[in-house]
């Protein structure tokens, strides 16, 4: 008897069969890699055994906040699991099992595209790892706050998640704890509030450390346009910054707001509401980016197109994948092969990269064969490709790797920071 895949099918049929918000917490783990626009396979995308397939995955993808992001998942389906099958005495077997070890990946991790706009270009901050330990340089490769913390997250806001011991707490840009470590998990701040959790439960705090937002939820999103959406028992509704719930919980799923949109999923099918909860856009789609720059693009009869904020297509072209907008270009998939569109649909940089991240300050990695380089909006390289793993630029810098060692790359192609 195989007692590894007996093991597996085991895991796999609780989780299909006693998990309702599974897909839930599966969806946010894939939203948070599409927001480091990275390219995920799309078998990936529909295996419900995700947890057996989930390295798989994330090492076909740019390694970026992943690590806390999975870290994060994993343990609100732990949690989840243990709570619905601890009548059945199975939760602590279930938790034990081997596959739910994971080599976690150990990247430096660059500043999302969320907080970038957040940060003075003067004062970024970069995170590192050496010896296991979480530190950041400024846009020179010089040591600002020396390796220090056991985890973290780069510096939105003005302060930056870190962990002490086994908890998390903020630091300043001097390495000042200015919220000391006291919570079981801690996310970015968002528009001046953070989520965090205590005792298993998540609310969101204020600069300061105070909670303004009670403890009192099981999934939570950050704050986007005013509004951040939370799990209430097994749907997805919205509250406001006074934790008020302005959309009542009914969805399967939902995303953060942008463009005055939110995604959600109702039956199976996506649609987009606005901020008053109306439907503007019908669930009608398989799936489908968040609207970025006016378009999203949606999957319609198992090709990809994009659509305005009003539900009208905006051209006929049609594309094997599709994602969101950025620096006014979207990157998209023919066959095998990545390249850009404008938002009339017509092609800037014709498909012929083996994969391909979006624009972002005027520069986007591409691969050829096995390697990673930067390209410019007019297909061209600016930096050649010699690195094993490359990201979007974010406030001056890249996160790059190359010959198993981590490091970041400037606009110019030198590389002003590599570890050990």
């Amino acid at each position: 008897m195989d007692v590894q895949n007996v093991g597996i099918n085991f895991y796999t049929g609780v989780l299909t069969s006693t998990v309702p918000c599974l897909w839930s917490i599966i969806e946010q783990l894939l939203v948070g890699v599409e927001r480091q626009n990275s390219s995920i396979p799309d078998d990936c995308i529909k295996r419900l055994s995700l947890f057996v397939d989930l390295k798989e995955c994330v090492s076909a993808l740019p390694e970026s906040r992943l690590s806390s992001l999975y870290c994060f998942l994993l343990h609100r389906t732990m949690t989840y699991l243990s709570r619905s099958l601890s009548v059945l005495g199975l939760g602590i077997a279930i938790a034990n099992l081997p596959l739910l070890s994971p080599t976690l990946p150990t990247l430096a991790q660059p500043v999302s595209a969320a907080s970038q706009s957040q940060a003075p270009q003067g004062n970024s901050l970069f995170q590192i790892r050496q010896n296991g330990k979480i530190g950041f340089i400024n846009r020179s490769g010089q040591a600002v706050i020396p390796p220090q913390y056991e985890d973290g997250h780069n510096f939105s806001e003005g302060l930056a998640v870190a962990k002490s011991g086994e908890k998390y707490g903020y630091v300043n840009p001097q390495g000042q704890w200015v919220i000391k470590p006291q919570f079981e998990l801690a996310e970015d701040f968002s528009e001046g509030l953070a989520a965090a959790m205590i005792n298993d439960q998540l609310g969101y705090i204020n600069p300061a450390g105070q909670w303004v937002i009670k403890p009192q939820f099981f999934l939570v999103g950050p704050f986007s346009e005013g509004m951040a959406r939370v799990l209430v028992g097994k749907k997805y509704g919205f509250i406001n910054r006074q934790g008020q719930v302005v959309i009542p919980a009914q969805y399967s799923l939902a995303h953060d707001f942008s463009n005055g949109l939110a995604k959600v999923q109702l039956n199976g099918r996506v649609g987009f509401i606005n901020q008053a909860g109306q439907t503007v856009i019908a669930p009608q789609f398989y799936e489908a980016s968040p609207f970025r720059e006016g378009l999203a693009a949606v999957e319609t009869n198992q090709k990809w197109r994009y659509i305005q904020t009003n539900g009208q297509f905006a051209h006929s072209a049609q594309f094997d994948r599709a994602w969101a907008f950025s620096d006014g270009l979207g990157l998209v998939r023919i066959g095998l092969k990545y390249g850009y569109i404008d938002k009339a649909g017509q092609w800037v940089i014709t498909p012929r990269f083996d994969r391909a991240g979006s624009f972002s300050e005027g520069k986007a990695w591409v691969t050829v064969g096995n390697k990673q380089g930067y390209i410019n909006k007019t297909g061209a390289f600016v930096i050649s490709p010699r690195f094993d793993e490359a990201s979007n630029f974010n406030q001056g810098l890249a996160l790059i790797k190359m010959g198993g060692r981590e490091g970041y790359v400037n606009p110019s192609g030198q590389i002003v920071w590599q570890s050990p």
